[in-house]
């Protein structure tokens, strides 16, 4: 069974999943992708990974309706047209086609599928919260792409639900559990970091006593970030020990660097390599992600591998799965500040070793080998159907 999944845009965190699909495919899994849309790093260790089975392609041309401003769902319309990407489909000749959504490179994967009988399969990640401001003809035209879909590969519960109720594919196999973090890499590396390099890095830091709260994610809007920063000064006057660490990189980094620069207990620090972001996980108590949008934010399972507590946004769609209150952390509304507050209070009474504990065990059903075994065992059920 050869296994082709077109895939423009991913991160570090996909890259254990391709390769255990790979392996599970005994080496016929094949991935596209695209060179404006991925990091040196990504397409470095995507090609150490599947070699010449990973086919990155150049000169994608998009057409923007809409503002590009903002980075909320909907906001904008994005055609993208990725030349040759169609005969490179053709060229691999796959039994299973995957494509990530209906829209972007999708449709030539759908239309190849269709064309030449073969079997698709989707990777969707949208949940109804993140859709709630769909327009009418993008819905109808998602019914109808989707229709020769044969099976869903999705993240969890919110996007099942979306994907039956407000799109129609209630009859359409789904499975979940086929998003996961780069947990092995992480966890890995966190274990290996030690008390003195822990404690150098604070030093640096000069953080105070307190617990220590870590943001990782963009540095936009959408992130949530400006919601926390602007309650610290009142946890602080309450804990005026505790510790916040920002880390990203986005069109709101030179604000709120400025903006909070004279403040001891925050620390913006920018965009941090991801081979060295494990050294931030391991001196955090807490990790804190106030998304006011997300389909399934991964910094949540990265850190909950890494043993930390997790203070989670109701607005991410992968809190359903992930998040249980006062067993592994906290769900709060970042659109209320008091709820950001309660929240940050709490975990000033909890027994966060338990926590971090309870983060590794629920964590570890959404680990990068057992998401691969999902959609390989999905994708050959339509094989042989």
């Amino acid at each position: 069974m050869k296994v082709l999944w077109i895939s423009p845009w991913f991160g570090n965190y996909r890259i254990p999943v391709y390769d255990q699909l790979n392996k599970l495919c005994k080496g016929s899994f094949y991935l596209i992708c695209s060179q404006e849309n991925t990091s040196d790093l990504v397409r470095q260790k995507l090609k150490n990974t599947l070699g010449t089975n990973a086919i990155v392609m150049s000169g994608e041309k998009r057409m923007t309706m809409g503002s590009e401003e903002s980075d909320f769902a909907n906001s904008a319309l994005v055609i993208k047209k990725q030349p040759g990407l169609y005969k490179a489909i053709k060229d691999v000749n796959a039994d299973i086609i995957i494509t990530e959504g209906f829209g972007g490179w999708a449709p030539a994967g759908i239309r190849y599928a269709v064309t030449h009988c073969k079997k698709l399969c989707m990777f969707y990640e949208r949940t109804a919260y993140v859709e709630r401001n769909s327009p009418k003809w993008r819905r109808l035209y998602r019914r109808i792409v989707g229709i020769p879909v044969n099976h869903f590969l999705i993240n969890g519960t919110l996007t099942e639900e979306y994907l039956n109720n407000g799109l129609g594919f209630k009859h359409t196999p789904k499975i979940k559990g086929c998003m996961s973090a780069d947990s092995f890499g992480l966890a890995q590396a966190v274990s290996s970091f030690s008390e003195s390099q822990k404690e150098n890095l604070q030093k640096e830091l000069k953080l105070n006593s307190g617990l220590t709260f870590l943001f990782v994610g963009q540095m936009v809007a959408r992130k949530g970030i400006s919601e926390l920063l602007a309650v610290w000064n009142q946890h602080i006057q309450k804990h005026p020990q505790d510790n916040l660490i920002v880390i990203g990189k986005g069109v709101l980094e030179a604000k709120l660097k400025q903006q909070y620069t004279l403040e001891d207990s925050i620390h913006i620090l920018g965009a941090i390599n991801y081979d060295l972001l494990y050294q931030y996980y391991a001196i955090c108590d807490v990790f804190i992600m106030p998304t006011l949008e997300d389909n399934w934010c991964l910094v949540i399972p990265e850190a909950m591998a890494c043993g930390k507590p997790v203070a989670c946004s109701i607005y991410n769609g992968g809190h359903y799965e992930l998040v249980q209150d006062n067993v592994n952390g906290y769900k709060f509304d970042p659109l209320n500040p008091n709820s950001i507050l309660q929240t940050l209070d709490k975990f000033h009474h909890a027994d966060l070793s338990r926590m971090g504990a309870t983060s590794k065990e629920i964590e570890s059903n959404f680990t990068p080998d057992k998401a691969a075994q999902r959609i390989y065992e999905a994708c050959l059920k339509v094989y042989k159907k």
